[in-house]
């Protein structure tokens, strides 16, 4: 790689300090924060990596029972509560986030950024067709930025992938190989890059193909978002008796403060 970025110190803008959930700590940031810092920090001068977790009951509740992935994650930048259960429940330990941020507006606002700034994005995840069709699309929508891509099923240590990545010199790298594999390649891989943002981004690159679509906006509204989705691929329901697992674990967390 033949980046020469200055070294200069940057740091994560957090306006409203952090939120504790299980022990996972959430960033108290809206979507206009979070492109307003990504933004900032793609204009700064900096060698530094920008991660970024976008973390929802069921990651959280993962990281509660997994100590080594709850260490992970707090090496991010930025932890952004996706989901609107995280929101209810900082509600109930009565130290309340302003909103729900989803990471695909998230990802969506990179890519806005990346297309204003003429960036280069790299996909990793999904199938190689999946991931062909959101890099045409992506690189459709966004005409000014540079787009690549690769399939998701590469191991985490696999240089030939990171190699590939590096020759490309990404600006934007997100990662769509669902938790807590996505955390763990950056985690591991993030120092061959230099002021490059990375994110985790589940099941994003599906719905940038457009083989899956995004819950109706009334769902949306509703906070029921995750509900469509699963109604939508019966594979996901089995993922959702974590919820209630969450549930009392917040409730546990709320009573051990008194």
């Amino acid at each position: 790689m033949t980046n020469t970025t200055p070294s200069y110190t940057y740091r994560a803008y957090k306006p409203n300090g952090q939120v504790n959930v299980l022990g996972v700590w959430f960033d108290d940031v809206t979507l206009r924060d979070m492109h307003q810092a990504i933004l900032t920090y793609s204009r700064t001068k900096t060698s530094q990596n920008l991660f970024i977790v976008t973390a929802n009951p069921e990651i959280v509740y993962y990281a509660f029972k997994t100590p080594t992935y709850r260490s992970l994650i707090k090496q991010a930048d930025y932890i952004i509560p996706d989901g609107t259960g995280i929101v209810k429940a900082a509600r109930l330990l009565g130290t309340p986030l302003q909103e729900r941020v989803p990471g695909i507006e998230v990802m969506e606002r990179c890519l806005q950024i990346a297309d204003q700034e003429e960036k280069r994005v790299f996909l990793l995840g999904a199938t190689d067709k999946v991931v062909d069709k959101a890099v045409r699309n992506i690189q459709h929508q966004y005409p000014n930025s540079v787009v690549a891509g690769h399939h998701g099923f590469a191991k985490v240590d696999d240089m030939d992938v990171v190699s590939e990545i590096r020759t490309f010199n990404p600006d934007f790298i997100f990662v769509g190989m669902g938790y807590p594999k996505q955390e763990l390649w950056i985690q591991r891989n993030m120092h061959h890059f230099e002021h490059t943002c990375m994110m985790g981004v589940g099941g994003s690159i599906d719905v940038f193909s457009g083989e899956v679509k995004r819950a109706p906006r009334i769902w949306r509204k509703m906070n029921l978002e995750w509900l469509y989705r699963s109604l939508k691929d019966v594979k996901r329901i089995s993922r959702l008796q974590s919820i209630p697992k969450f549930v009392w674990a917040v409730i546990k967390q709320k009573f051990q403060r008194k």
